[in-house]
Protein backbone atom coordinates (compact mmCIF):
# COMPACT_ATOMS: atom_id res chain seq x y z
CA UNK A 1 0.00 0.00 0.00
CA UNK A 2 1.47 3.15 -0.75
CA UNK A 3 1.44 6.80 0.75
CA UNK A 4 -1.31 7.80 -1.59
CA UNK A 5 -3.40 4.72 -0.66
CA UNK A 6 -2.88 6.13 2.87
CA UNK A 7 -3.02 9.89 3.40
CA UNK A 8 -3.59 12.69 0.70
CA UNK A 9 -0.17 13.66 -0.40
CA UNK A 10 -1.06 16.78 1.34
CA UNK A 11 -0.33 15.36 4.74
CA UNK A 12 3.30 15.39 3.89
CA UNK A 13 3.13 18.48 1.82
CA UNK A 14 1.75 20.45 4.63
CA UNK A 15 4.65 19.56 6.09
CA UNK A 16 7.72 20.50 3.71
CA UNK A 17 6.08 22.06 1.11
CA UNK A 18 4.70 20.06 -2.10
CA UNK A 19 8.23 20.82 -3.83
CA UNK A 20 9.70 19.10 -1.36
CA UNK A 21 7.50 15.63 -1.72
CA UNK A 22 8.93 13.94 -4.51
CA UNK A 23 6.92 11.24 -5.85
CA UNK A 24 8.10 7.48 -6.27
CA UNK A 25 8.81 6.20 -9.41
CA UNK A 26 11.45 7.72 -12.13
CA UNK A 27 11.78 11.30 -10.06
CA UNK A 28 13.11 9.38 -7.20
CA UNK A 29 15.15 7.40 -8.83
CA UNK A 30 18.49 9.07 -7.73
CA UNK A 31 17.47 8.18 -3.73
CA UNK A 32 17.44 4.68 -4.95
CA UNK A 33 20.78 5.02 -5.37
CA UNK A 34 24.52 4.27 -3.35
CA UNK A 35 27.62 2.51 -3.76
CA UNK A 36 26.44 -1.23 -3.25
CA UNK A 37 26.70 -1.94 -6.69
CA UNK A 38 31.03 -2.08 -5.12
CA UNK A 39 29.27 -5.82 -4.50
CA UNK A 40 27.84 -7.98 -7.20
CA UNK A 41 25.82 -9.40 -5.04
CA UNK A 42 24.02 -6.23 -3.46
CA UNK A 43 23.69 -4.89 -6.56
CA UNK A 44 21.58 -7.57 -8.01
CA UNK A 45 19.91 -8.02 -4.47
CA UNK A 46 18.65 -4.36 -4.52
CA UNK A 47 18.37 -3.76 -8.14
CA UNK A 48 14.33 -3.78 -7.87
CA UNK A 49 13.91 -1.22 -4.62
CA UNK A 50 11.51 1.16 -4.65
CA UNK A 51 10.12 4.06 -2.92
CA UNK A 52 6.78 5.80 -2.29
CA UNK A 53 7.87 9.15 -1.61
CA UNK A 54 11.28 11.09 -0.84
CA UNK A 55 10.59 13.91 1.79
CA UNK A 56 13.08 16.81 2.01
CA UNK A 57 12.72 18.83 4.83
CA UNK A 58 14.62 21.90 5.65
CA UNK A 59 14.48 21.92 10.13
CA UNK A 60 14.47 20.17 12.08
CA UNK A 61 11.17 20.57 13.22
CA UNK A 62 10.16 19.88 9.98
CA UNK A 63 12.34 16.59 10.37
CA UNK A 64 10.22 15.93 13.18
CA UNK A 65 6.74 16.60 12.04
CA UNK A 66 7.27 14.20 9.25
CA UNK A 67 8.53 11.56 11.32
CA UNK A 68 5.58 11.96 13.37
CA UNK A 69 3.42 11.87 10.68
CA UNK A 70 4.79 8.32 9.14
CA UNK A 71 4.64 6.98 12.59
CA UNK A 72 0.57 7.72 13.07
CA UNK A 73 0.02 6.52 9.83
CA UNK A 74 2.52 3.11 10.52
CA UNK A 75 4.79 3.56 7.29
CA UNK A 76 8.32 2.57 7.00
CA UNK A 77 10.89 5.40 6.92
CA UNK A 78 14.32 5.07 5.84
CA UNK A 79 16.77 8.08 6.09
CA UNK A 80 19.42 9.19 3.72
CA UNK A 81 21.87 11.55 3.64
CA UNK A 82 24.51 11.81 0.37
CA UNK A 83 24.06 8.02 -0.42
CA UNK A 84 27.36 7.37 -0.13
CA UNK A 85 27.46 3.73 1.47
CA UNK A 86 28.53 0.67 -0.03
CA UNK A 87 26.16 -1.37 1.82
CA UNK A 88 22.74 -0.45 0.98
CA UNK A 89 22.50 1.13 4.15
CA UNK A 90 20.28 4.12 2.76
CA UNK A 91 18.19 2.15 0.57
CA UNK A 92 14.54 1.17 1.35
CA UNK A 93 13.25 -2.48 1.79
CA UNK A 94 9.76 -1.77 2.21
CA UNK A 95 9.41 1.02 0.31
CA UNK A 96 7.71 3.29 2.28
CA UNK A 97 9.24 6.95 2.53
CA UNK A 98 12.87 7.85 1.89
CA UNK A 99 14.00 11.06 3.99
CA UNK A 100 16.75 13.17 2.76
CA UNK A 101 18.31 15.13 5.65
CA UNK A 102 20.94 17.21 3.65
CA UNK A 103 19.16 20.22 3.47
CA UNK A 104 18.70 20.08 7.83
CA UNK A 105 22.10 21.30 8.21
CA UNK A 106 24.36 23.94 9.46
CA UNK A 107 27.24 23.71 12.71
CA UNK A 108 25.58 24.24 15.78
CA UNK A 109 28.51 25.17 17.98
CA UNK A 110 32.31 24.82 18.42
CA UNK A 111 34.39 24.50 21.72
CA UNK A 112 37.56 23.23 22.74
CA UNK A 113 37.46 19.45 21.75
CA UNK A 114 33.73 19.72 20.54
CA UNK A 115 31.32 20.66 17.60
CA UNK A 116 27.87 19.84 17.66
CA UNK A 117 26.32 19.87 13.93
CA UNK A 118 22.93 18.86 12.56
CA UNK A 119 22.20 15.41 10.73
CA UNK A 120 23.13 16.90 7.20
CA UNK A 121 25.77 18.62 8.09
CA UNK A 122 28.55 18.30 5.04
CA UNK A 123 31.64 16.76 6.90
CA UNK A 124 34.11 18.93 5.04
CA UNK A 125 32.01 21.96 6.30
CA UNK A 126 32.24 20.90 10.07
CA UNK A 127 36.35 20.25 9.27
CA UNK A 128 36.15 23.96 8.20
CA UNK A 129 34.50 25.18 11.15
CA UNK A 130 36.59 23.13 13.04
CA UNK A 131 39.81 24.86 11.44
CA UNK A 132 38.19 27.95 11.93
CA UNK A 133 39.18 27.43 16.06
CA UNK A 134 42.52 25.73 15.24
CA UNK A 135 41.32 22.02 15.41
CA UNK A 136 40.60 19.47 12.95
CA UNK A 137 38.28 16.43 12.84
CA UNK A 138 39.91 13.40 15.19
CA UNK A 139 38.58 11.31 12.09
CA UNK A 140 36.32 12.21 9.14
CA UNK A 141 35.18 9.82 5.91
CA UNK A 142 37.44 9.85 2.99
CA UNK A 143 34.01 11.07 1.54
CA UNK A 144 34.27 14.00 3.78
CA UNK A 145 33.69 16.74 0.73
CA UNK A 146 29.95 15.19 -0.08
CA UNK A 147 29.35 12.90 2.81
CA UNK A 148 26.97 14.31 6.05
CA UNK A 149 27.20 14.13 9.57
CA UNK A 150 24.60 11.63 10.32
CA UNK A 151 25.27 9.63 7.55
CA UNK A 152 28.91 9.12 8.40
CA UNK A 153 27.80 8.18 11.92
CA UNK A 154 24.33 6.04 10.82
CA UNK A 155 26.56 4.11 7.94
CA UNK A 156 30.35 4.34 8.12
CA UNK A 157 33.02 3.37 10.76
CA UNK A 158 36.29 5.32 10.18
CA UNK A 159 38.65 6.89 7.52
CA UNK A 160 41.03 9.84 7.59
CA UNK A 161 42.16 10.49 10.45
CA UNK A 162 42.24 6.76 11.32
CA UNK A 163 46.38 6.58 11.69
CA UNK A 164 46.48 8.33 14.87
CA UNK A 165 42.73 8.73 16.24
CA UNK A 166 41.20 5.67 15.48
CA UNK A 167 37.72 5.03 14.25
CA UNK A 168 34.29 5.76 15.21
CA UNK A 169 34.32 3.54 18.21
CA UNK A 170 37.12 4.94 19.78
CA UNK A 171 35.30 7.69 21.01
CA UNK A 172 35.09 10.07 18.28
CA UNK A 173 31.43 10.89 18.57
CA UNK A 174 31.17 12.68 21.87
CA UNK A 175 27.10 12.57 22.14
CA UNK A 176 24.23 12.54 19.59
CA UNK A 177 20.45 13.93 19.69
CA UNK A 178 17.82 11.50 17.76
CA UNK A 179 14.24 11.70 17.65
CA UNK A 180 12.12 8.48 18.47
CA UNK A 181 9.65 7.49 15.88
CA UNK A 182 6.24 7.56 17.39
CA UNK A 183 3.00 10.04 16.94
CA UNK A 184 4.64 12.29 19.34
CA UNK A 185 8.48 11.82 18.95
CA UNK A 186 10.96 12.11 21.83
CA UNK A 187 14.02 13.63 21.64
CA UNK A 188 16.32 11.37 22.92
CA UNK A 189 20.43 12.23 23.92
CA UNK A 190 23.08 9.64 24.30
CA UNK A 191 26.21 10.18 25.19
CA UNK A 192 29.76 8.34 25.84
CA UNK A 193 29.49 4.49 25.17
CA UNK A 194 25.62 5.06 25.11
CA UNK A 195 26.64 6.26 21.66
CA UNK A 196 27.50 2.93 20.24
CA UNK A 197 24.46 1.56 19.37
CA UNK A 198 24.03 3.91 16.91
CA UNK A 199 27.58 3.86 15.78
CA UNK A 200 27.26 1.51 11.65
CA UNK A 201 23.82 0.58 12.76
CA UNK A 202 21.89 2.17 9.06
CA UNK A 203 19.73 4.59 11.17
CA UNK A 204 17.66 1.73 12.27
CA UNK A 205 18.12 3.11 16.02
CA UNK A 206 16.64 6.62 15.98
CA UNK A 207 16.39 10.07 13.88
CA UNK A 208 19.32 12.05 14.18
CA UNK A 209 18.89 15.60 14.78
CA UNK A 210 22.35 16.52 16.24
CA UNK A 211 25.89 14.77 16.32
CA UNK A 212 28.83 16.14 18.14
CA UNK A 213 32.11 15.18 17.31
CA UNK A 214 35.85 15.08 18.91
CA UNK A 215 38.24 17.29 17.66
CA UNK A 216 41.70 17.68 18.02
CA UNK A 217 44.37 20.42 17.67
CA UNK A 218 45.13 20.87 14.06
CA UNK A 219 48.19 20.24 12.16
CA UNK A 220 49.24 21.59 8.42
CA UNK A 221 49.12 18.42 5.74
CA UNK A 222 51.16 17.62 3.10
CA UNK A 223 50.07 14.42 0.66
CA UNK A 224 53.32 12.44 -0.54
CA UNK A 225 53.86 9.18 -1.39
CA UNK A 226 56.19 6.43 -0.34
CA UNK A 227 57.24 3.80 -2.99
CA UNK A 228 58.77 0.29 -2.19
CA UNK A 229 59.64 -2.40 -4.55
CA UNK A 230 58.62 -5.16 -2.05
CA UNK A 231 55.47 -5.26 -0.28
CA UNK A 232 56.00 -6.69 3.00
CA UNK A 233 58.93 -3.95 2.99
CA UNK A 234 56.06 -1.29 2.78
CA UNK A 235 53.96 -2.91 4.89
CA UNK A 236 56.17 -2.93 7.40
CA UNK A 237 57.11 0.30 7.24
CA UNK A 238 53.39 1.77 7.29
CA UNK A 239 52.92 -0.22 10.49
CA UNK A 240 56.29 1.14 11.77
CA UNK A 241 55.06 4.84 11.26
CA UNK A 242 51.44 4.76 12.58
CA UNK A 243 53.20 2.75 15.60
CA UNK A 244 55.88 5.71 15.95
CA UNK A 245 56.30 9.20 16.58
CA UNK A 246 55.92 10.81 13.79
CA UNK A 247 51.92 12.13 12.69
CA UNK A 248 50.01 10.96 10.01
CA UNK A 249 46.67 11.79 9.39
CA UNK A 250 46.44 8.69 6.43
CA UNK A 251 48.55 5.67 5.73
CA UNK A 252 47.04 3.65 3.05
CA UNK A 253 48.81 0.80 1.62
CA UNK A 254 48.34 -0.14 -2.01
CA UNK A 255 49.87 -3.52 -3.65
CA UNK A 256 51.51 -2.69 -7.48
CA UNK A 257 48.33 -4.70 -9.13
CA UNK A 258 45.95 -2.17 -7.33
CA UNK A 259 48.75 0.78 -7.14
CA UNK A 260 48.61 0.29 -10.96
CA UNK A 261 44.57 0.95 -11.13
CA UNK A 262 44.31 4.25 -9.41
CA UNK A 263 45.00 5.87 -12.72
CA UNK A 264 44.82 9.70 -11.96
CA UNK A 265 48.14 8.94 -9.98
CA UNK A 266 50.18 6.57 -11.25
CA UNK A 267 52.35 8.97 -13.16
CA UNK A 268 53.85 9.51 -9.54
CA UNK A 269 55.49 5.48 -9.20
CA UNK A 270 57.24 3.20 -11.31
CA UNK A 271 55.16 0.03 -12.42
CA UNK A 272 55.80 -2.42 -10.17
CA UNK A 273 56.18 -0.42 -7.54
CA UNK A 274 54.45 -0.92 -3.63
CA UNK A 275 53.00 2.21 -2.71
CA UNK A 276 51.63 3.86 0.27
CA UNK A 277 49.63 7.30 0.21
CA UNK A 278 50.27 9.54 3.16
CA UNK A 279 49.00 12.58 4.24
CA UNK A 280 51.58 14.06 6.42
CA UNK A 281 52.68 16.64 8.89
CA UNK A 282 54.28 19.18 6.38
CA UNK A 283 56.88 19.93 9.58
CA UNK A 284 57.70 16.47 10.01
CA UNK A 285 58.65 15.44 6.15
CA UNK A 286 62.23 15.60 6.38
CA UNK A 287 61.96 12.81 8.88
CA UNK A 288 59.58 10.99 6.95
CA UNK A 289 62.07 10.80 4.26
CA UNK A 290 64.46 9.76 6.36
CA UNK A 291 62.76 6.84 7.66
CA UNK A 292 61.17 5.96 4.30
CA UNK A 293 64.64 5.56 2.73
CA UNK A 294 66.47 3.82 5.79
CA UNK A 295 63.42 1.27 5.49
CA UNK A 296 64.19 0.53 1.49
CA UNK A 297 62.04 2.96 -0.17
CA UNK A 298 61.38 6.35 -1.70
CA UNK A 299 59.14 9.26 -0.85
CA UNK A 300 57.91 11.02 -3.72
CA UNK A 301 56.51 14.60 -4.12
CA UNK A 302 52.18 14.52 -4.65
CA UNK A 303 52.14 16.56 -8.07
CA UNK A 304 48.38 15.56 -9.29
CA UNK A 305 45.85 17.26 -9.39
CA UNK A 306 43.40 14.77 -7.16
CA UNK A 307 43.09 15.37 -3.86
CA UNK A 308 44.84 12.15 -2.27
CA UNK A 309 41.79 12.00 -0.01
CA UNK A 310 40.33 10.08 -3.76
CA UNK A 311 42.04 7.28 -3.12
CA UNK A 312 41.91 5.47 0.09
CA UNK A 313 39.78 3.34 1.56
CA UNK A 314 36.83 2.15 -0.21
CA UNK A 315 37.83 4.38 -3.13
CA UNK A 316 39.86 1.63 -4.33
CA UNK A 317 37.19 -0.57 -4.93
CA UNK A 318 35.51 2.08 -7.32
CA UNK A 319 39.03 2.35 -9.02
CA UNK A 320 39.21 -1.38 -9.60
CA UNK A 321 35.46 -1.33 -10.83
CA UNK A 322 36.74 1.11 -13.31
CA UNK A 323 39.70 -0.86 -14.35
CA UNK A 324 37.99 -4.25 -14.18
CA UNK A 325 34.14 -4.56 -13.59
CA UNK A 326 33.68 -7.61 -13.02
CA UNK A 327 36.27 -7.25 -9.83
CA UNK A 328 34.45 -7.49 -6.51
CA UNK A 329 35.69 -6.77 -2.90
CA UNK A 330 36.27 -8.35 0.90
CA UNK A 331 37.37 -6.62 3.74
CA UNK A 332 39.38 -7.82 6.26
CA UNK A 333 41.35 -7.13 9.74
CA UNK A 334 45.01 -8.16 9.37
CA UNK A 335 47.27 -8.90 12.96
CA UNK A 336 48.00 -5.97 15.34
CA UNK A 337 51.27 -7.91 15.96
CA UNK A 338 54.19 -6.74 13.30
CA UNK A 339 55.46 -10.19 12.68
CA UNK A 340 52.74 -11.84 12.42
CA UNK A 341 50.90 -8.92 9.97
CA UNK A 342 53.67 -9.27 7.86
CA UNK A 343 53.63 -13.12 7.43
CA UNK A 344 50.08 -12.75 6.71
CA UNK A 345 50.79 -10.02 3.66
CA UNK A 346 53.25 -12.27 2.47
CA UNK A 347 51.14 -15.75 2.60
CA UNK A 348 48.40 -13.65 0.53
CA UNK A 349 51.02 -11.59 -2.05
CA UNK A 350 52.09 -15.61 -2.37
CA UNK A 351 48.65 -17.32 -2.68
CA UNK A 352 46.37 -15.23 -4.63
CA UNK A 353 48.58 -13.13 -7.17
CA UNK A 354 46.59 -10.98 -9.10
CA UNK A 355 43.71 -12.06 -7.07
CA UNK A 356 43.45 -10.40 -3.58
CA UNK A 357 45.04 -6.79 -4.44
CA UNK A 358 46.11 -6.04 -0.89
CA UNK A 359 45.00 -2.55 -0.05
CA UNK A 360 45.34 -2.10 3.84
CA UNK A 361 44.55 0.96 5.91
CA UNK A 362 46.59 1.06 8.99
CA UNK A 363 45.26 2.67 12.13
CA UNK A 364 45.80 3.38 15.72
CA UNK A 365 42.66 2.03 17.58
CA UNK A 366 42.16 1.43 20.83
CA UNK A 367 46.11 1.49 21.79
CA UNK A 368 47.14 -0.47 19.09
CA UNK A 369 48.00 -0.55 15.33
CA UNK A 370 45.48 -2.22 13.25
CA UNK A 371 45.77 -2.83 9.58
CA UNK A 372 42.33 -3.19 7.91
CA UNK A 373 42.18 -4.70 4.32
CA UNK A 374 39.84 -2.86 1.84
CA UNK A 375 40.60 -5.69 -0.58
CA UNK A 376 40.12 -5.46 -4.61
CA UNK A 377 39.46 -8.83 -5.92
CA UNK A 378 39.87 -9.74 -9.29
CA UNK A 379 39.08 -12.47 -11.69
CA UNK A 380 37.17 -14.70 -9.03
CA UNK A 381 35.94 -17.70 -11.37
CA UNK A 382 32.76 -18.22 -9.27
CA UNK A 383 31.99 -15.26 -6.90
CA UNK A 384 30.69 -17.36 -4.24
CA UNK A 385 32.85 -20.10 -4.16
CA UNK A 386 35.79 -18.53 -4.58
CA UNK A 387 34.85 -16.05 -2.05
CA UNK A 388 34.24 -19.09 0.56
CA UNK A 389 37.46 -20.04 -0.29
CA UNK A 390 39.17 -16.84 0.05
CA UNK A 391 37.89 -16.20 3.29
CA UNK A 392 38.49 -19.75 4.40
CA UNK A 393 42.00 -19.31 3.79
CA UNK A 394 42.51 -15.72 5.20
CA UNK A 395 40.59 -17.23 8.69
CA UNK A 396 43.44 -19.44 8.55
CA UNK A 397 46.01 -17.30 8.40
CA UNK A 398 44.34 -15.33 11.97
CA UNK A 399 42.88 -12.79 10.13
CA UNK A 400 39.26 -11.56 11.28
CA UNK A 401 37.12 -11.14 7.78
CA UNK A 402 34.21 -8.52 7.48
CA UNK A 403 31.55 -8.98 4.87
CA UNK A 404 30.67 -6.33 2.49
CA UNK A 405 27.73 -8.42 0.36
CA UNK A 406 25.27 -7.92 3.39
CA UNK A 407 22.75 -4.94 3.92
CA UNK A 408 22.02 -6.63 7.52
CA UNK A 409 23.57 -4.58 10.34
CA UNK A 410 24.50 -8.17 11.84
CA UNK A 411 25.94 -9.67 8.99
CA UNK A 412 28.59 -6.87 7.71
CA UNK A 413 30.75 -7.48 11.39
CA UNK A 414 31.19 -4.17 12.15
CA UNK A 415 29.16 -3.60 15.01
CA UNK A 416 29.31 -7.17 16.78
CA UNK A 417 26.89 -7.91 19.94
CA UNK A 418 23.95 -5.75 18.86
CA UNK A 419 22.30 -6.72 22.24
CA UNK A 420 22.33 -3.25 23.35
CA UNK A 421 21.30 -2.07 19.89
CA UNK A 422 17.57 -4.28 20.11
CA UNK A 423 17.03 -3.06 23.57
CA UNK A 424 17.47 0.61 22.25
CA UNK A 425 15.44 -0.01 19.34
CA UNK A 426 12.43 -1.34 20.64
CA UNK A 427 12.18 1.98 22.95
CA UNK A 428 12.91 4.52 19.78
CA UNK A 429 11.39 2.62 17.56
CA UNK A 430 8.26 1.08 18.97
CA UNK A 431 6.80 -0.03 15.23
CA UNK A 432 9.66 -1.39 13.32
CA UNK A 433 9.32 1.61 11.04
CA UNK A 434 12.73 2.58 10.76
CA UNK A 435 14.51 0.82 7.64
CA UNK A 436 13.27 -2.31 8.12
CA UNK A 437 15.19 -5.42 7.28
CA UNK A 438 18.30 -3.85 7.95
CA UNK A 439 18.73 -4.86 11.90
CA UNK A 440 17.94 -8.77 13.01
CA UNK A 441 17.39 -10.00 9.59
CA UNK A 442 19.27 -12.03 6.99
CA UNK A 443 20.17 -10.63 3.45
CA UNK A 444 21.25 -14.85 3.34
CA UNK A 445 18.95 -16.65 4.96
CA UNK A 446 16.01 -14.96 3.06
CA UNK A 447 17.63 -16.14 -0.37
CA UNK A 448 18.42 -19.58 0.44
CA UNK A 449 21.79 -18.64 0.92
CA UNK A 450 24.26 -18.64 4.06
CA UNK A 451 27.06 -15.94 4.59
CA UNK A 452 30.50 -17.47 3.28
CA UNK A 453 32.07 -16.37 6.07
CA UNK A 454 29.75 -18.57 8.28
CA UNK A 455 29.90 -21.60 5.08
CA UNK A 456 33.71 -21.33 6.06
CA UNK A 457 33.86 -21.54 9.45
CA UNK A 458 31.58 -24.49 9.49
CA UNK A 459 33.90 -26.76 7.81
Amino acid sequence: MSVTDLTPPAVFSGIVGAERVIPGGPAASAWLRDFSWYSPVLENALADTTVDAVLRPETVDQLRECVAAAAGLRIPVTLRGAGTGNYGQSLPLQSGVVIDVRDVAGVLAVTEGRIAVLPGTVMKDAEAAARATGQELAVMPSTYRISTASGFVSGGSGGIGGAAHGDLWDDNVLAVELLTVEETPRTVRLEGDDVRPVLHTYGTIGVLTRIEFRLVPAHDYTPVVVAFPDLPALAGFAHDLVSGDLHVRLCSVHEAAGAAMLTPITALYEPGEDVALLWADTAQLPELEAAATAAGGRMIEWTVKPHISQFPFSHSILWSRKAAPSSSWLQCEYASDRAEFLGQVAALRDAYPGVFLQHIEVITSAGRTRPMGITPLVGLPDHEQALEELITFCRALGMTVLNPHSYVVEEGGFVGDTAQVVALKTTSDPYGLLNPGKLGDSFFTSRGLTPPSARAASR
